[in-house]
């Protein structure tokens, strides 16, 4: 009887997920944003990245968001969904608030 080999840890999945960032949006760090996961599900197969700094006033941060939720799980194979979020939570997941004309800067 063969034993299937054990699955990733989490360390290992936030290792992945971190190298992943790195490689493939390094502009998040280049324009002063910042990325942390903020949880792994390994039973779901199911992480969650919070991108903050910068990124929560970036005018782009809802096409990398969207970027990272489609390419994540086809590069991390323990990877099946992924929430990505800005620092506007309380809205939907991942998308920015948009600031009214008529609120004074």
């Amino acid at each position: 009887m063969s034993e299937s080999a054990p699955g990733p840890t989490e360390d290992q999945v936030r290792e992945d997920v971190s190298l992943f960032l790195q490689r493939n949006f390094p502009q998040i760090q280049a324009h002063g944003g910042d990325s942390s996961i903020t949880e792994v599900d390994l039973e779901e197969g199911h992480v969650a990245i919070t991108l903050s700094g910068a990124c929560d006033g970036c005018g782009v941060s809802s096409m990398t968001t969207e970027a990272i939720r489609r390419r994540l799980p086809r590069d991390v194979e323990a990877i099946d969904s992924v929430a990505v979020s800005t620092g506007f939570d309380g809205l939907s997941e991942g998308t920015n608030r948009h600031i009214s004309d008529d609120v004074p800067f």
